[in-house]
């Protein structure tokens, strides 16, 4: 499933451009925040804009949010909370899934953790950030970055398939491949991808990125899929 290095977004991007019938939009980055933090920019095709999330942490949650085909959009830093008079931070994701329902999230990292002797992770102060959001009338999810880590694998493919669903919005042929690839999985519950490779004559990187644009939106989801692997096993999902 790798992309090519031609896998880039052919439309204009504008660096700051917002969605402007939501409710709240990425809080910018200041200059110092972006010199002193590890910065991920990219063009999200669930948002359809470019999308700058800082740390690595909360990039883990963003590529779990791209590729959550529930959902309409997602917001980095959408709002801040108010934590005391003094101390306020960042909510990390606002979320807006097809059905209409929102919900925002706030990743916990390692140091806003505490062990257990059974292996247990509690959240340092989670009764002070939910009190804080309580006053603001909003509900908090929390996860955390070892939750995030748990799930490497996934995030690994996530990468590995992003600059394919890239590739996907450049292709012209897009739609007449996808079309096949619908006809070929109609009657089936499981094809390989190297099968659909062989029985479909286009270019295997154009087919690699329809199939990752389907992954991306839902239609169809790899089934234990390792990163790097030369082939993977594509399932229709049933309801």
């Amino acid at each position: 499933m790798t992309a090519g290095t031609k896998a880039t977004q052919s439309a204009p991007i504008q660096a700051h451009a917002t969605t402007p019938h939501l409710p709240y939009h990425p809080r910018p980055l200041k200059r110092g925040e972006r010199s002193r933090r590890e910065v991920f920019v990219y063009f999200s095709p669930r948002n359809q804009r470019i999308a700058m999330i800082a740390d690595m942490v909360n990039v883990a949650l963003a590529l779990r949010l791209e590729f959550d085909p529930t959902l309409s959009h997602y917001i980095e830093r959408p709002r801040r909370l108010k934590v005391s008079d003094k101390h306020e931070i960042d909510i990390t994701f606002w979320t807006r899934s097809k059905t209409g329902q929102e919900a925002f999230y706030l990743v916990i990292p390692d140091s806003g953790t505490v062990g257990s002797t059974v292996g247990t992770l509690s959240i340092r102060d989670r009764s002070v950030l939910e009190a804080a959001a309580q006053r603001q009338g909003i509900t908090l999810h929390f996860v955390t970055e070892d939750e995030l880590l748990s799930s490497r694998t996934w995030l690994a493919t996530a990468f590995e398939l992003l600059p394919l669903v890239w590739q996907y919005g450049r292709l012209l042929n897009r739609s007449m491949i996808r079309a096949r690839i619908e006809g070929l999985m109609r009657n089936v519950e499981r094809m390989n991808l190297s099968s659909l490779l062989k029985a479909l004559d286009y270019e295997p990187s154009h087919v690699r990125a329809v199939v990752a644009a389907m992954v991306h939106e839902g239609s169809v989801r790899l089934v234990d899929y390792q990163p790097g692997g030369v082939d993977a096993v594509l399932e229709v999902p049933h309801a």
